[in-house]
């Protein structure tokens, strides 16, 4: 006999408040275990350095959208899963089943919120991880500046960076020039040098977060321990340089990374590019601007069959599912990128091919949904592998 029935209205508004609470604690709780790494760096900044809380609320805010890539259409999967779960262990889908519905009508309020999530996701792939990514560099570069402060105290011996003392003996700040400069350099155990200049201006390029010292007239006393070699240098001009990047995390590299760029930043880049594997690189890139979002949609077909079914098998079951789900999704869009690379696979086929195999797979759950079946998923599983190793014996 098939089920034709609807779901009532008022459980479809019921279903979407639970969903909307557990989403958004979800996203929230993800979210903050990955900016959490950061606190740290940040942390310090304040308490040592005298950086502006106004600066740090921004650096964390700034560094929230790369998160929010993975963290949206996980935070979704977990929701759905642990909400279906819970009415699933409460027999309110029992109810539904007794009452002649059909349970992929639970696809509709679902698929509403899928929608969203990918539209916010699309949202922040393509326009706000790119602009808060150059938004992040901006604060990131004022808040290396006020905690090293080179350029604005005289007669002052400064430390802020590792391995390296400044002094300078007077600062025009309206002409940006230092007079009297001294800087010591022990950043090398086996180098020991000495600058010191009569003029000179402070620059950080912000793509590479190097401290460029451009000095005039002055002299290098260097000391060499290895060979025990002393050498001095007078210059008319000379350039200092300390990359700054570990002051405060920057995920590691100093450069704008393809994954932080916009469309046309990659299109760009793409157009400059000549070498085949990284063109291939900024290519994957381009389309998983819009494969990662839509993982979204391609996880309701999962939610559902996997919610539904959970009655025998724990709480936190859901949770379990939701993360061992998204892992073995990332895997395997992490095996299809290498696998298509050298494979020379066109790269809209490789980053989409997960997204394929995740609806293929949850389309072959669901087919069976209003099905009455008392075996868990672990028990399938476990009987599977049984049946298999008897078969091989």
């Amino acid at each position: 006999m098939k089920l034709f029935k609807k779901i009532p209205l008022k459980f479809n508004i019921y279903l979407l408040k639970e969903l909307s609470t557990i989403l958004l604690l979800s996203l929230g709780i993800l979210t903050f275990i990955l900016v959490i790494s950061r606190l740290g760096k940040i942390a310090d900044l304040v308490i040592n350095k005298g950086v502006g809380l106004k600066d740090i609320i921004f650096l964390i805010a700034f560094s929230i959208p790369p998160y929010l890539t993975f963290t949206l259409p996980m935070a979704f999967l977990l929701s759905v899963i642990v909400v279906l779960g819970r009415l699933s262990t409460e027999n309110e889908v029992l109810a539904l089943k007794a009452n002649g519905v059909n349970l992929k009508w639970l696809l509709v309020p679902i698929a509403a919120v899928s929608l969203i999530i990918t539209t916010l996701g699309l949202v922040n792939t393509n326009f706000l991880l790119p602009r808060c990514s150059g938004l992040f560099r901006e604060t990131l570069i004022t808040v290396i500046k006020k905690g090293i402060s080179v350029d604005d105290k005289e007669g002052v011996f400064n430390d802020s960076v590792p391995g390296v003392v400044i002094y300078i003996n007077k600062v025009d700040t309206q002409k940006r020039l230092l007079t009297g400069i001294v800087v010591s350099d022990d950043r090398d155990k086996n180098l020991k040098q000495t600058i010191s200049a009569e003029h000179g201006y402070v620059n950080i390029d912000p793509d590479t977060f190097e401290l460029y010292f451009l000095l005039q007239n002055g002299s290098l006393h260097r000391w060499e321990k290895a060979a025990d070699t002393y050498r001095k240098v007078n210059f008319q001009n000379y350039t200092f340089t300390m990359n700054l990047s570990q002051m405060v995390q920057t995920g590691g590299v100093a450069r704008k990374m393809p994954y932080e760029m916009g469309h046309g930043e990659l299109e760009r880049t793409l157009a400059k590019t000549t070498n085949p594997n990284d063109r291939y690189d900024l290519l994957l890139e381009i389309y998983k601007k819009f494969s990662l979002p839509l993982s979204s949609l391609a996880f309701i077909f999962l939610t559902v069959p996997l919610g539904v079914r959970r009655k025998a098998e724990g709480k936190f079951s859901g949770t379990l599912y939701s993360l061992l789900l998204f892992v073995f999704y990332y895997i395997l869009m992490a095996m299809t990128d290498s696998f298509g690379k050298n494979a020379n696979i066109p790269p809209n086929i490789v980053t989409f091919f997960p997204n394929v195999v995740i609806t293929l797979f949850g389309l072959y759950l669901l087919k069976n949904i209003n099905k009455e079946e008392h075996a868990t998923l672990y028990q399938r599983i476990k009987y599977m592998w049984a049946y298999r190793s008897e078969k091989i014996k």
